[in-house]
Parts: structure tokens; C-alpha cells; sequence
């Protein structure tokens, strides 16, 4: 922890804050952000008006002319897989436009039927 508390206090060339790190302030507000959500904040990806799956057509297409255009092999699973990552907690860095996913391990973690049930609980908010 010691190391995000040091990095959240580096300041850019603006002396503002280097690091952001969204967090929800009650459980009422607790929702974790996916890669639409990530992408929309740091203006990376052009967001459409919600309505129709367009915003996951489009990203999925975008993510599949990336690959092709760089010559990278992947599959349905693996697009599948990387669109639904929604990481415990995100650091950005608005300027260099860096996003940094955390990921926290937790006693829980050992249980064998910990990640099925962590999944489920994700999908029911």
C-alpha cells in the first residue's frame, strides 16, 4: 500500500495530483468499472449513445483491426475475456494516458469456489 500512497502524491508538470484514483465512497455507490466505463474516462475510444450494443460492437471491431493491423493472433475468447475485465480498483494517469488495474488478493481468494461465486456476485449488480 505504501506504494500507491507514494505514487498518488507525485505531481505532473501542472503540480496537480499524478494520480487519480477513483473509489466509491459507500457501498450504495460501489460499482466497478469495465472497459467501456475505463476507456469513456480517459477519452480513448469514441463512446456512442447507449441503446442497441452499439458501444460493444464497435470497441470489439476497433479491438479486431488493432490485431489484425498488427499482426497479433487471438480469438473470440480472448476479446470475449478482455471486454468483461472489471479490476478491484484503477490508478490513471490522465496525461500520459496510462491506466494501471489493481487487483487486490484477499483471504477469500483461497476458498475453491471463491471465483465462481466472486463472478456471479459481479454480474447480479
Amino acid at each position: 500500500m505504501f506504494s500507491i500512497r507514494k505514487s498518488s502524491t507525485e505531481l505532473n508538470e501542472a503540480l496537480e495530483p499524478r494520480w487519480h484514483f477513483p473509489s466509491a465512497l459507500s457501498l450504495e455507490a460501489h460499482a466497478e468499472w469495465g472497459l467501456y466505463k475505463i476507456l469513456e474516462y480517459m477519452r480513448l475510444h469514441e463512446i456512442l449513445p447507449p441503446g442497441a450494443g452499439q458501444n460493444r460492437v464497435k470497441l470489439r471491431k476497433d479491438i479486431e483491426e488493432y490485431h489484425i493491423a498488427y499482426a497479433i493472433d487471438f480469438d473470440d475468447t480472448a476479446i470475449d475475456t478482455f471486454t468483461a475485465r472489471r479490476p478491484d480498483g484503477l490508478a490513471f494517469d490522465k496525461e500520459k494516458k496510462i491506466c494501471v488495474f489493481l487487483e487486490y488478493t484477499r483471504a477469500m481468494d483461497t476458498n475453491e469456489d471463491w471465483a465462481e461465486n466472486k463472478e456471479q456476485e459481479k454480474n447480479e449488480r
